[in-house]
């Protein structure tokens, strides 16, 4: 940076492209202030980039130029637009030691859009949270400004980061398969009346079909979901639940999660359960909280967090526990 200016060899301002076409024409600094009617040094604060060209500059040089005042004023904002993600990322350069935070395996399950030309960069990250800074993180899942029905601070966590970052890959995945909005009293009408054939549909799966390996925590490939997972989205999604498996991290072994997430219920458990009855006695836990605990909570199992009230855990427990009776588990 050299005073107001910032050097940039690959992005020409639009004042040096000006300059070039007055030298097409013939034309120099003072010839064209004197046709806009501007001192030489207002004409030389453009032409060096130190002015940026207005909208009234712009429909000048049209007139001078004959090249449409849109094309000065799209290669003016293209410029700014140049200028400020450069400042944004100079501003980013100390704060690597934010990305190192997170869990490697946010990379290799490639949640983040990382490229050669990005690797080092915050920027990838920022958009998969959806935060315009590492500041603005802070601010949303440290500070109880994470939006849920009310708002939570995911502070007292042992490992805010990796809780987040699982959190918002199951919001990722339901934005990819919107649902219809229900309503919570229909929800639960339907809950109630869907709960006998969700119970069979646990009974029918005890077991993971022979075959079919845990998955590793450091598995590339994106989230596996068998017959069994299928069919049960499918039939809390005709109850208008949503039901997401997400890989979760050693740092933060989440079992699952019950919110509201856009005005649809979403119970978020991770995939790689070793016991089938363990991610039944999950799944019912936080069917449980649909059931009966409203839409203002957010609840995450296996992992404290500062809201959590034991009476509704009591009672989710309780559910579960009878759900799983009824399946014919052995508890």
């Amino acid at each position: 940076m050299n005073g107001n200016k910032i050097e940039l060899w690959h992005v020409p301002s639009p004042g040096s492209e000006l300059a070039e076409k007055l030298e097409e024409m013939g034309l120099d600094a003072n010839d064209l202030a004197a046709r806009m009617g501007y001192t030489p040094k207002a004409v030389n604060d453009i032409l060096q980039g130190y002015c940026r060209i207005t909208p009234e500059v712009a429909i000048m040089l049209e007139m001078i130029t004959e090249i449409p005042a849109i094309y000065w004023l799209r290669r003016q904002m293209s410029y700014d637009e140049f200028l400020a993600r450069e400042r944004i990322k100079a501003s980013l350069s100390d704060q690597s030691l934010w990305k190192k935070s997170f869990p490697e395996e946010v990379n290799v399950r490639e949640w983040v859009r990382q490229t050669k030309d990005n690797e080092k960069s915050l920027m990838p990250l920022l958009k998969f949270f959806a935060v315009a800074s590492p500041k603005a993180w802070d601010g949303y899942y440290k500070d109880a400004k994470l939006k849920v029905a009310f708002r939570i601070s995911l502070a007292d966590v042992k490992d805010p980061y990796a809780t987040s970052a699982w959190i918002r890959r199951g919001e990722i995945l339901a934005d990819k398969d919107p649902m219809e909005k229900l309503g919570q009293p229909a929800v639960r009408k339907n809950l109630k009346a869907a709960l006998p054939e969700i119970i069979a549909f646990a009974a029918a799966n005890k077991v993971r079909p022979k075959g079919k390996k845990r998955i590793t925590y450091w598995t590339p490939e994106a989230e596996v979901v068998d017959d069994c997972m299928m069919g049960l989205q499918e039939i809390c999604r005709r109850v208008g639940i949503r039901v997401l498996f997400v890989q979760n991290f050693k740092c933060a072994p989440i079992h699952g999660m019950y919110r509201w997430y856009k005005d649809v219920p979403l119970i978020q458990l991770h995939d790689r359960f070793e016991k089938r009855a363990t991610m039944w006695l999950t799944f019912f836990h936080e069917l449980a909280h649909v059931l009966y605990h409203g839409k203002k909570g957010i609840c995450l199992q296996n992992i404290e967090i500062t809201h959590n009230h034991p009476e509704k855990e009591d009672e989710a427990n309780a559910f579960a526990q009878k759900c799983m009776v009824e399946a014919g588990f052995e508890m």
